[in-house]
């Protein structure tokens, strides 16, 4: 058995996906699927024979024991799965337990980067709840995913397909999965602080604002923005807080870019974080590409509509005057215009 076999093809079909070539990608990622049942059904018969010995059954399912024995009778193969599983998770993980280290290889014949590679090629396709099918069962065995973190990625696929299929219950379901593992976001201290110093009507309340918080998980940024749209007729406190989140969240990434550039750069106020930013055409296109300017304009917009005009009007004040993106500098110098009328 040729190992790593479904890795290869996977990273094939992510390569063909990524050129645009779907056919070719679901061709490959099926192989891939197929691949990794045939090396698990081979793994789990390779160890259950070496572990039919006499010698193996007195061990008593104890891998530290089991280990010398297929050493002295040169069960290389089988040695080679136990090593393998236990770089890959520790040793640790198995609790010396042969019996679970086979229950955790029989969990693996599913493999969800396939199945999210054949959802988003049937998502691309149109055919909507064919994708959505393999998209759950990526979601659903989410555990075996090499990077864990690309468990938001199919829940922003299955996000899209309830969007198009006007599904909003699951729409918002699947965008506040994405942001509950945000530490910010599930702080309530923070968030009433937050909230606090936004509806405090105060002079200088918004530059307070970005001097006192800071929220990391980038990964949510998209979702916070799409929330903050969901909420935004029915819900007015919610779609505050989540577009508050968001842009703190696109603040904080481009503040540690920048510091990373230049650690004796020194945050003074919004404008000359955004003057140090048009340095950095990769982070120019970072915000353009995640939206970030229309999220801060739609925020600016929604601390108006919220009643503190004063908040609003000195972030339109720097977004007209600092921000790279053309058309959102003049929707906030309109904005603007507004005002003094």
């Amino acid at each position: 058995m040729s190992l790593n076999n479904d890795i290869r093809l996977l990273r094939d079909a992510r390569d063909e996906y990524r050129s645009g070539n779907y056919g070719e990608a679901l061709r490959l990622a099926d192989e891939a699927k197929i691949e990794r049942k045939n090396q698990v059904m081979w793994e789990i018969y390779t160890l259950q024979n070496s572990f039919k010995s006499f010698e193996v059954k007195k061990a008593a399912d104890l891998l530290s024991a089991i280990i010398p024995i297929l050493e002295k009778r040169q069960e290389y193969d089988s040695l080679e799965i136990i090593r393998r599983y236990e770089t890959k998770m520790s040793a640790s993980y198995f609790n010396d337990s042969a019996s679970r280290l086979i229950a955790y290889i029989s969990g693996r014949k599913n493999f969800p980067e396939a199945d999210w590679i054949i959802g988003d090629v049937y998502k691309y396709d149109g055919e909507y709840e064919l994708a959505k099918a393999y998209l759950l069962s990526a979601w659903h065995n989410a555990q075996l995913l090499d990077v864990s973190d690309e468990q938001y990625d199919i829940l922003y696929s299955l996000a899209d397909i309830a969007y198009i299929g006007k599904d909003m219950e699951n729409y918002e379901a699947d965008l506040l999965l994405i942001v509950s593992d945000d530490k910010y976001f599930r702080n309530v201290d923070l968030n009433d602080a937050m909230m606090l110093i936004m509806r405090s009507k105060k002079a200088g309340s918004m530059e307070k604002f970005f001097k006192l918080f800071r929220s990391d998980d980038s990964r949510s940024i998209s979702a916070y923005f799409k929330l903050a749209d969901y909420y935004n007729t029915d819900n007015k406190d919610k779609a505050l807080k989540a577009s508050a989140l968001g842009v703190l969240t696109c603040f904080t990434k481009m503040y540690t870019a920048v510091k990373q550039r230049d650690p004796e750069f020194e945050y003074a106020q919004l404008s000359s974080l955004f003057e140090e930013i048009a340095k950095y055409t990769d982070i120019i296109d970072w915000a353009e590409t995640n939206g970030v300017w229309t999220g801060f304009i739609d925020f600016a917009q929604r601390m108006n509509k919220d009643g503190d005009s004063s908040f609003s009007k000195d972030l339109y004040t720097v977004l007209a005057g600092y921000i790279p993106d053309e058309y959102c500098k003049k929707q906030a110098e309109h904005a603007l215009k507004n005002f003094t009328q």
